[in-house]
């Protein structure tokens, strides 16, 4: 069934897209994966068809509720065992360090030939669900936060959690949760926090560290201490970069990274906190 219009939904906001509002380009880089049928409450998903006669159209294996206007009768449809389409999952804390630890150890041990063999890996295909069998980990959405599950709570099996050097993010990225590695350039103060911008094989993408940051009392530590960076830039001659956060497009076409947990970046694998407090002692 044709759908006209969809809701677009993220952590912090919820809108009404019209046909006349999205591209295919905006679809893959944006709205994919985060557009909902326009009935308030219903959970279904769609995705977005172009071509002559644009439209949205229910996503397989979505289930609209059974009040909605778009609501189907799948009866005699062969089904999927296993996971609900659609699963959130929040990552866990220790698989983000564990992540940092063995990024950086990439970044000094195999830096040239990781940069090479990544860029010249061949692309591999996801592999979509089966029917009459088990479903795959494809189901399954990575979240910082907001997740239905937490993973060291569920047994659940959690997507891989994908990392990108500066120079090799895609518009396939975008809205998607990544360990995005690179050394930092330029960093720029702003209040409580800052803006760093990191780099690889001359592209650039800006750290930000929003609102959200700010106001989460877990971060209450890291507020404040991002002078120690501007002061490694003085001292070091390289800076390793690796953190985990949601990759956006912002303003100017290029790319940001936005963290929301101050323990999920370490620059030359240590924390900020750490950073900060040792400079103060001169220790570093």
């Amino acid at each position: 069934m044709r759908i006209p219009k969809a809701r677009y939904i993220t952590e912090d906001d919820i809108k009404i897209v019209a046909l006349n509002e999205i591209t295919k380009k905006k679809y893959d880089a944006i709205y994919k994966g985060k557009l909902f049928c326009p009935t308030e409450n219903c959970p279904a998903k769609v995705s977005f068809c172009s071509g002559r006669k644009a439209h949205y159209k229910t996503w397989r294996f979505s289930n609209h509720s059974p009040d909605c206007i778009y609501h189907l009768n799948r009866s005699g449809r062969r089904t999927v065992i296993g996971l609900t389409p659609g699963i959130t999952l929040n990552i866990s804390k220790n698989r983000i360090q564990d992540a940092l630890t063995r990024a950086y150890k990439s970044m000094i041990q195999e830096e040239g030939s990781e940069t090479l063999s990544i860029s010249n890996a061949p692309v591999k295909k996801n592999p979509s669900p089966k029917k009459d069998g088990e479903e795959t980990d494809q189901s399954v959405q990575m979240k910082l936060f907001g997740g239905e599950f937490n993973e060291e709570d569920s047994h659940i099996k959690a997507k891989k959690l994908l990392s990108r050097w500066v120079h090799l993010i895609s518009p396939n990225d975008i809205g998607q949760v990544r360990l995005i590695k690179g050394y930092v350039k330029d960093v720029e103060l702003l209040d409580s926090v800052a803006e760093i911008v990191v780099g690889s094989n001359n592209e650039e993408i800006k750290v930000v560290f929003e609102e959200r940051f700010k106001k989460e009392p877990l971060n209450r530590s890291y507020l404040n201490k991002f002078w120690a960076i501007k002061d490694m830039l003085t001292l070091y001659k390289e800076i390793y970069f690796a953190g985990v956060g949601e990759v956006r497009e912002d303003k100017s076409g290029g790319y940001a990274l936005s963290i929301f947990m101050g323990s999920n970046f370490k620059l030359n694998n240590e924390d900020l906190y750490n950073i900060a407090r040792a400079m103060r002692m001169e220790i570093i």
